[in-house]
């Protein structure tokens, strides 16, 4: 796999500062920046836009713009660049609210240095990635349908879903179903449509959380 460049935002500068050095060093990871807020980090993506990213890692108690919001305003701005959570908060709700809003991932600072390099590929492989207090959450503890709206999903594209939900990749559900990969892409896109949201975390959390799938 091609070394990806990946922007830290995170506000524990001892943290920042670990982080970014032993990111650094992997093979995976061709160059490292790091961030303070999410202001600094917008501010240099505007400025720097020859430098631009392929990942972000983004904490979520940041100062003047909270991380979600910052998830958000990038999914607008650029939505080609991916996010994936890292942060203390294993909340349900913080958890749901962050992929719902287009994080790929989300992993908690109890990862190790070479757990969080492996997520990293995973994510920019297509996959997502969760800490395993983290996929607990999304799985055993998520919210009971608060909503019977009917997002008009066909048959298909809910058994999509339901294969998203048990982790498997685009590869493995084109396999599992016996179509392409290219025609699982598609349904994926109509997915992110109709529920209104950004990666495969996030339909697939929507998708529980309004009971579409279980």
């Amino acid at each position: 796999m091609t070394p990806i460049n990946v922007w830290i935002v995170e506000d524990d500068a001892t943290y920042r500062r670990t982080l970014e050095r032993v990111l650094s060093r992997a093979d995976a990871i061709n160059s490292c920046r790091a961030f303070p807020s999410c202001i600094e980090f917008f501010t240099t993506l505007d400025d720097e836009p020859a430098t631009r990213p392929d990942l972000i890692l983004m904490d979520l108690g940041l100062p003047r713009m909270g991380g979600v919001e910052g998830i958000k305003k990038l999914s607008e701005i650029a939505p080609d660049i991916i996010v994936v959570v890292l942060t203390v908060f294993s909340e349900k709700g913080k958890v749901l609210e962050a992929l719902e809003a287009g994080a790929a991932g989300y992993l908690l600072k109890s990862a190790s240095g070479p757990e969080i390099v492996k997520g990293l590929q995973e994510v920019i492989k297509g996959g997502s990635v969760l800490s395993p207090e983290i996929a607990k959450v999304v799985l055993d503890n998520i919210q009971k349908p608060v909503t019977s709206e009917d997002y008009k999903l066909a048959t298909r594209e809910i058994e999509v879903l339901e294969k998203l939900s048990l982790g498997q990749s685009v590869k493995e559900i084109s396999r599992s179903l016996a179509i392409s990969q290219s025609t699982v892409s598609t349904y994926l896109a109509r997915i992110y449509a109709k529920l209104e949201v950004q990666s495969q975390s996030g339909a697939v959390a929507k998708a529980l959380r309004s009971g579409i799938i279980k």
